[in-house]
């Protein structure tokens, strides 16, 4: 099962967004309902459970509702001694009693696989190859694990306003519906499809919680402006949404 299939190189098979609505109580349970059972559509049937995790919301989130499923979850952190994604990892996984894996990496360390990515995608794009990267490293240590199937994150910046790009085009006035719809749209081509590749090859499949088309169809109806604030926060709604998700399984 990997629901981004459905969404070609193009963008064909994506719902329309309409970008008009206003977040009410009822769509922020029907939208935490609909993520909740994403996950365990991406988990179904998988004895082991594989998640990029980082310390931001998007995998914190997805792991917190992934552990309510039956499969063995493995967390997996990539960065140096010193990222604050290594060091929150192990905190947050010995919270809930999750296995985590810390990989830490050099200078030397990233060069090497730069090396190996870029000769794998046959690749010159830095972007998609620095992209690739922590899927590769990652994919690596799943597989000796025996993990099969490892979820992330991607996506929720596009459907929730989470880059400073974003955040720009919002104070200065500029067209964040045609930006959000554009780059979701070329999610698949730009990112998923280099990274699917680079986790095939460690014989792994990427799955999006966040790209499930029913998440796809209640964000996008939202106006995207509701994710940002001119005090400079970002993903607002995807805030709101975890508190309610916060409610439903008791974190």
């Amino acid at each position: 099962m990997n629901n981004v299939f459905e969404i070609s190189s193009k963008g064909n098979g994506l719902p329309t967004p309409s970008f008009n609505r206003e977040l009410t109580d009822p769509l922020r349970k029907e939208l935490a309902d609909a993520f909740i059972n994403s996950v365990g559509k991406c988990m179904h049937g998988v004895d082991k459970t594989g998640i990029m995790f980082s310390a931001g919301i998007d995998s914190t989130l997805i792991a917190y509702i992934a552990k309510r499923f039956k499969s063995k979850l493995f967390l997996y952190s990539v960065g140096t001694e010193v990222s604050e994604d290594i060091r929150y990892v192990e905190k947050f996984a010995g919270k809930l009693g999750l296995n985590s894996k810390k990989i830490i990496i050099g200078e030397k360390d990233v060069i090497d696989y730069y090396k190996k990515v870029q000769s794998l995608l046959n690749e010159n794009d830095f972007m998609k190859i620095e992209l690739a990267i922590p899927v590769f490293i990652c994919s690596l240590h799943a597989h000796e694990d025996g993990v099969e199937v490892i979820l992330t994150g991607s996506g929720a910046e596009e459907l929730f306003a989470g880059y400073n790009r974003h955040l720009q085009c919002f104070l200065s006035g500029g067209d964040l519906r045609k930006m959000l719809s554009d780059e979701l749209r070329g999610l698949y081509s730009k990112d998923l499809k280099s990274a699917e590749f680079i986790a095939s090859v460690n014989h792994c499949e990427l799955r999006y919680p966040f790209l499930d088309m029913r998440v796809i169809e209640l964000a996008t109806s939202l106006k995207p402006e509701l994710n940002l604030s001119r005090q400079g926060e970002k993903k607002r709604v995807l805030k709101a949404v975890s508190r309610e998700i916060s409610i439903h399984i008791n974190f």
